[in-house]
């Protein structure tokens, strides 16, 4: 096989996990190796994940079970990513030959030496992960050139890996999420397994453009903050417990807590929920795929809406909409003032023409008034965002 036919075969793989273990054949033959995989063990072994080229399935299960911390991978942990390592320059080749781990694990596939380069996506957040190939004692004699043809291909390799983990995110359908959450009524906030904003629906966008309680933080990554800091605190240790139970976790779990909001408006109501992972393929483990829907309600939004649909009905301006809100709400005068920043005398105006317009003769009447105008809510819908899949409830 020449060097054009291998990097092709290396590109087709990208399109998913099923080609890799026919790519990594025709790696193994280009190199001159006798087995391979691309090999991802994640921190604490949980999610791990497999890619055999050419290698014994019983096998393969064992490893992961039993010696994923073998001496060949502690050296290669300190590998950085895209350097080729050889590991019997790494560690003491004559002891793994009397251990355990070479009786049940290489010496019944032949392998007397390993090459390896960690992947930068792979290599990330304690986990170690790249392709490793695998030189027979004799193959071994031929080393060097071994490494240079890797060296040759090492790059494609990389590309179609990224490519790989690209396309499965793509697959998991990130539009579908979108119009998931997009359907619910109030502001929902999905956020990934490092508390990285994902997604947020028109609600979620509009409530954290106001500024008024809840905001991004772009300090490191977008992240749900509040304004607060005691709050803030609160919000990131509940969401920080949401993604250790939605990975299996037991932990102490605050599910639900109010933010309050400088305006003086009712507090926010915000409840987080953790999404298991759902796996579609063995890229997912990268990821964890862990999800938290923080869904944020805000007790006037109803009145709100309420409100507008007075507007649409007695005419309203904009400035009596707001006022007549916030009545609605039960706040008196002077607070219905500090909130909006203006002068009593102007909340007084603004109430009289709402007076005159409905109809009503006080602040109690109009908050009545106020409740009593039906509204066409969304209907919701219970999703699972963690594999972005859902179910109607």
């Amino acid at each position: 096989m020449d060097h054009v036919e291998i990097v092709e075969g290396i590109y087709r793989a990208a399109g998913g996990t099923d080609t890799w273990p026919q790519a990594l054949g025709s790696i193994i033959e280009y190199v001159g190796a006798v087995a391979g995989n691309i090999v991802y063990q994640a921190p604490g072994g949980r999610g791990s994940f497999l890619i055999p080229g050419r290698m014994r399935e019983d096998l393969n299960a064992l490893y992961l079970e039993r010696y994923t911390g073998n001496p060949y991978a502690r050296a290669f942990e300190k590998i950085r990513p895209n350097e080729i390592a050889v590991g019997n320059t790494l560690i003491d080749a004559e002891a793994v030959r009397h251990s355990a781990f070479y009786a049940d694990i290489c010496e019944p596939q032949d392998i007397f030496n390993q090459l390896f380069m960690p992947h930068a996506s792979l290599h990330e957040r304690g986990g170690i992960g790249g392709i490793a190939l695998f030189l027979s004692r004799q193959q071994d004699e031929h080393v060097l050139k071994a490494t240079t043809r890797l060296t040759q291909i090492a790059p494609h390799i990389a590309r179609a890996i990224d490519l790989s983990l690209q396309m499965n995110r793509i697959g998991r359908g990130p539009g579908l999420a979108q119009r998931l959450i997009d359907v619910m009524s109030d502001a929902a906030v999905l956020i990934d397994a490092r508390g990285t904003i994902l997604l947020l629906n028109p609600a979620a966008e509009a409530l954290l453009k106001r500024g008024d309680g809840l905001f991004i933080s772009r300090s490191e990554r977008p992240a749900l903050a509040a304004h607060m800091p005691e709050t803030s605190n609160r919000l990131a240790k509940a969401i920080r417990q949401a993604l250790i139970v939605a990975l299996g976790g037991d932990t102490p779990f605050e599910g639900a807590l109010p933010v309050y909001r400088p305006s003086g408006l009712q507090p926010y109501l915000v409840v987080v929920t953790p999404l298991a992972p759902t796996p579609f393929s063995e890229w997912d483990a990268v990821d964890d795929d862990a999800r938290v829907l923080v869904h944020i309600v805000d007790p006037e939004s109803k009145t709100r809406l309420q409100a507008r649909q007075l507007q649409n009905i007695f005419e309203l301006t904009e400035a009596e909409t707001r006022v007549a809100a916030l009545i609605g709400t039960g706040m008196n005068l002077p607070e219905v003032a500090r909130v909006l920043g203006i002068s009593p005398n102007t909340v007084k105006t603004h109430v009289s023409r709402c007076f005159g317009k409905t109809g009503v003769r006080s602040q109690a009447a109009l908050a009545r008034l106020i409740a009593s105008i039906p509204i066409a809510e969304k209907r919701t819908i219970a999703v699972a965002l963690s594999g972005d899949t859902a179910s109607a409830v």
